[in-house]
Formats: structure tokens, sequence, C-alpha cells
């Protein structure tokens, strides 16, 4: 995707982590993770192999170091020769405590908000942790300084897939609101051509 017309464009290679353990399980995942299932890395060591046949010239992979992101960037920088930077901001949102429970469990325990979450996940914020709006901001300067690192050249991102919708949606100028069409339940990556003032 070429989101703006001749302006000097970097190239950012967008990977959501491989599948883990908590999602086979149905468990809300945000900040520390789980591993990765056998699944969910055969799918990255896929995409690795991919993005090394592509020879973008990719200098970095960034992620923060949730556990997911952290193996999934291991994977893929390790085809591509290059070096892990980590970059905290680059989080999944902060589900508070949510963290670890199945969907089933919160269902159960708070109906009213797991109602007000699927239906209009922007007035939610889960306590202990932060509002889509909030990641979004946070997501947004993580992503505009890596893009003034790299002008001219490549790099990989390693999101969550809350974290990627909430890029999808800065990309396509959607509202959070819009959030759950952007967001894959299973294992995808993509390439996006952007600068800091696409953001």
């Amino acid at each position: 995707m070429n989101v703006n017309g001749n302006r000097q464009m970097a190239k950012l290679f967008v990977v959501q982590t491989g599948q883990t353990i908590w999602e086979v399980q149905d468990r809300i995942e945000s900040v520390p993770g789980a591993p990765l299932t056998e699944a969910g890395a055969s799918d990255v060591e896929r995409a690795a192999d991919e993005l090394a046949a592509c020879g973008s010239g990719i200098r970095a992979v960034y992620a923060c170091d949730g556990e997911s992101e952290r193996e999934t960037a291991c994977l893929i920088a390790q085809a591509l020769g290059t070096k892990v930077r980590t970059e905290p901001e680059l989080r999944e949102l902060d589900y508070g405590l949510w963290q670890g429970l199945t969907r089933d469990e919160l269902k159960r325990r708070q109906p009213k908000m797991y109602r007000q979450w699927a239906d209009a996940p922007s007035s939610v914020r889960p306590p202990g942790g932060e509002t889509l709006e909030e990641a979004q901001e946070r997501l947004r300067a993580a992503i505009k300084g890596i893009l003034k690192r790299h002008k001219d050249d490549a790099a990989v991102l390693i999101l969550r897939p809350v974290a990627v919708g909430l890029l999808r949606c800065l990309l396509t100028n959607d509202p959070v609101t819009q959030i759950w069409k952007h967001v894959d339940n299973e294992f995808t990556w993509g390439s996006y051509e952007m600068d800091s003032q696409s953001l």
C-alpha cells in the first residue's frame, strides 16, 4: 500500500504474531503474552522465508518484549540476518485485569461490559488497562519514530492482532469503533509504504 503521493517512503512489513498457546485456549492476551504453538512458529517461519526471498533491504525487526512478539521477531530476524530491536510501545492493548481470562470467563463475570466490548469497544476501558484510543496513540508515536529512522529503507514490525487492527484503522482513516473489521484471527502479514506524515 502506497499511502502518500511522491514523498520518500519507508517500507514497513507488518507481521502479526504467530498463534499462541493462550489463543488456542481462547484466553485474553496482552502485555506479557504467551509462547507460540508449533503451528504458530511454522507460520512465522514460512513468512520469514517469504520476506527473505523478496530481497527488500530490511534493516531491522521491531517488537515489544512480550513473549509471542519476541519469539516471532527472533524467527523473522534469523531468516533475514538482521537484529531485533525492542520497542516497548509496540505492545498489544493492555487488557489489565482481563489478561489471562478466557472469553467465557469474562462473559460470565462481566456480561454487560463484555457485550459493550463486542458492540462498542471504543467506549470500554478494561479494569486496570487502557482504551483503544490510548493504545492507538501509543502505537502511532512509536511507529512515527521508527519511520523517521527508516526513511529510505525497510523494517519489520511485529504486532499482536489488536495492535495490527489499530494500525490499519490509522492507515484507512477508520475510527477505532471499526476495529473489529481490521482484526485478523489468523496469522497474517503485509507491507505498507509510508512516512511519518502518513499517520
